[in-house]
């Protein structure tokens, strides 16, 4: 959080537990709070847990994993966990062999209704050199697609081809691109001549009606068409990727060591670049201000929070998140918290810290802190009968927070 706020917060509960120590202040005069819902029991021994939690209606699923060379290692120590979404117990797991098992053992998992039936599916990648599917309901596994190497980007499920029906988008990480059936049958493969850390974006780049797909690595950015023919490669990498329309006009806007650039999405021509510190991070990509453009709200090094007018790249606020520098700072996101339609911005650090911010001005008006490093954006989704979307956040040490903001 900024310093000059520091003082001024006000600090409602300390509790040390086997969890973790935990603090939560609200904003005096706000009344709002960040309020802890459950703490998962999937602790490992590490506190470098980074892929995010996967949900939506009700299902929870976090990606749990141990760390390669630690003695005891077992199916279980790198698992596909399902959470219950009332109180973070867990329903099942889905694990990796011991022998692929590290901290990129599983991917942010895509949570989506495959096959029509009305049950949702899970799909994530894994270090077995696969994106696979497995039940929600029971943790099955329904199929595999084989990839060249091990995933890292969270897979999307989006109706690619046209035909109403969704195929599941994904990477790996030496950037083999596949585009699959909902029963898991390949429709068509691709390659990024990077890796590729980015989740995929499905969008329809150039107005036409039909949707392509957005595949970002550390060094080129590549457009496919729905059938996979290569619409454009550009060299711009990134670490995220998200699409907004800007007068009209769809735009692509990538952050990582290239900076923050907009890209045509008909053409892949550069339309603004801006530079950052470190290896930047994007989560949100909205007009959350109301303002009429939507906003890039990337992350930097050290805890800096800047939004970026998405139609000519100026700043329109930075904001400094905390008084510790930080390696990295994670993705920040948009949810609609209180359930008014308008949305927060959800900010965390790698000091632990989960803050709520005003996207339009980035001031703070509440936060929670666990004394535990977060490397990955928290997860908005819906948990309880309250109005409005509750936030997980994934901590390092492989624990999942449920938090809920309110009065």
């Amino acid at each position: 959080m900024r310093t000059r706020t520091v003082a001024a917060l006000v600090l409602l509960l300390v509790a040390f537990a086997g969890a973790g120590a935990v603090a939560f202040w609200t904003l005096p005069g706000g009344g709002a709070a960040l309020t802890e819902l459950w703490v998962s029991d999937t602790a490992r021994d590490n506190d470098f847990n980074h892929h995010g939690v996967g949900a939506a209606d009700g299902v929870v699923v976090a990606p749990v994993t141990g760390l390669q060379g630690q003695d005891d290692l077992t199916r279980r120590s790198c698992s596909l966990t399902r959470l219950d979404a009332a109180d973070g117990s867990v329903r099942w797991w889905a694990g990796v062999p011991p022998a692929r098992c590290f901290s990129h053992a599983l991917t942010k998992p895509a949570v989506a209704d495959l096959d029509g039936d009305g049950e949702p599916e899970v799909v994530a990648g894994t270090t077995e050199n696969a994106t696979v599917a497995f039940a929600a309901s029971d943790g099955r596994e329904l199929f595999r697609i084989p990839t060249r190497a091990y995933g890292y980007a969270q897979p999307v499920v989006a109706d690619v081809v046209g035909d109403a029906r969704p195929e599941i988008v994904a990477s790996d990480v030496s950037g083999d691109v596949v585009v699959a059936a909902a029963n898991g049958t390949v429709r068509w493969r691709g390659n990024v001549s990077s890796l590729v850390y980015a989740s995929p974006v499905v969008t329809d780049l150039d107005g036409d009606g039909a949707r392509e797909v957005v595949v970002a690595g550390r060094e080129e950015t590549v457009a496919y068409d729905a059938d996979g023919s290569v619409l454009w490669r550009r060299g711009v990498g990134a670490n995220d990727a998200a699409a907004a329309t800007v007068d009209g006009e769809v735009r692509i806007v990538v952050a990582g060591n290239d900076g923050v650039v907009a890209l045509d999405g008909a053409t892949g021509a550069r339309a603004w670049h801006r530079s950052a510190e470190g290896s930047p991070s994007m989560g949100a990509l909205a007009d959350a201000d109301d303002d009429g453009a939507p906003e890039a709200y990337v992350g930097e090094a050290g805890s800096l929070l800047r939004a970026f007018d998405a139609a000519d790249g100026s700043e329109e606020w930075r904001t400094r998140l905390a008084t510790a520098d930080g390696s990295v700072t994670p993705p920040a996101v948009l949810a609609d918290l209180d359930g008014d339609g308008e949305p927060s911005l959800v900010a965390v650090t790698n000091g632990g810290t989960v803050s709520v911010l005003d996207p339009e001005t980035g001031s703070e008006r509440a936060t929670y802190q666990r004394d535990v490093p977060i490397w990955t954006g928290a997860t908005p989704t819906n948990l309880t009968a309250t109005p409005g979307e509750e936030l997980l956040v994934r901590y390092g040490d492989g624990r999942v927070v449920a938090l809920e903001y309110g009065e």
